[in-house]
């Protein structure tokens, strides 16, 4: 077992448990803005993360955490935040409501309208941010909502935007093709939906950006074929399938302290730098 398997076991086994690894690894960064709303529910508030100022206006990465689409918290979520913030990106870590409150399609509402927030956001603060398509990344199901709100292009045209509006998509460890719903967290997320409207690869995807899928070849709670399944299917997409590493080892692979891992760091940030580069990587080899 790896050392970031290691720590992903141990550290990664409850919410408290990511709370402290978050303080561990995060440091002293706090959000530039602090619960911008993008709606009237309490959890439909982001924060957002910027750069340096000698790195403004930086291009938008949106974050989007799993949880089983039960749980989760923003504030949680720093360490990422550092990451790419260090890389040259302001970066948008939203809430959204959660099961039983809601079911599906509402967490994918919510992110396509916290995209729409931040697209009026960006308009309005071009000091701070480039009026440019956005990157969207996420971790389990947050990486399913940031893949499925631009696959069925509904979502994102019910707020005025479309795919042109995402540069392109990072998923780690998401699920794409878990139908039919066998475990609990999909029954009580999903319910009785059709394979077509909430399956990623029941979709027709030739309209989507650029993915960048990571998966672990030891996650036994997302199966590597939904990486894999969903890399076959979409017109551009790289699959990397890291050695040893469970379901929590590619979200703590961003992390600072014991836990980084260039398997899954390294083509982060060639994506990254093919996308939707910012000074820092233009100037990185």
């Amino acid at each position: 077992m790896t050392t970031s398997s290691l720590v992903a076991m141990v550290l990664l086994a409850g919410c408290d448990k990511l709370g402290a690894y978050n303080h561990w690894q995060a440091g002293d960064i706090k959000p530039d803005v602090v619960g911008l709303s993008y709606g009237p529910d309490a959890r439909q508030v982001l924060d957002l993360y910027l750069p340096v100022q000698s790195m403004q206006p930086a291009p938008l990465l949106v974050w989007f955490y799993g949880g089983s689409w039960d749980s989760g918290d923003r504030a949680k979520y720093a360490f990422v935040a550092r990451r790419f913030t260090e890389l040259g990106y302001a970066v948008a870590i939203p809430d959204y409501r959660l099961v039983p409150d809601v079911r599906f399609p509402a967490f994918i509402e919510d992110g396509a309208s916290a995209l729409a927030v931040m697209k009026d956001y960006a308009g309005q603060n071009p000091v701070q941010i480039k009026d440019v398509p956005f990157l969207l990344a996420g971790h389990s199901a947050g990486a399913y909502n940031a893949v499925h709100m631009v696959a069925d292009p509904g979502y994102l045209e019910t707020v005025g935007l479309d795919a042109r509006d995402v540069a392109g998509i990072i998923g780690l460890s998401g699920p794409y093709d878990f139908y039919p719903y066998d475990v609990a967290a999909t029954q009580n997320a999903f319910g009785d939906t059709p394979a077509r409207k909430s399956q990623p690869v029941k979709m027709d995807l030739a309209h989507m950006p650029p993915l960048l899928l990571i998966t672990g070849t030891r996650d036994h709670t997302v199966l590597p074929r939904n990486s894999r399944r969903l890399a076959e299917l979409a017109p551009e997409a790289e699959l990397v399938e890291v050695p040893d590493t469970g379901h929590a080892g590619t979200l703590i692979a961003l992390g600072f302290y014991l836990t980084t891992d260039d398997a899954v760091l390294g083509p982060v940030k060639q994506f990254l730098r093919d996308t939707l580069p910012t000074t820092v990587l233009s100037a990185s080899n």
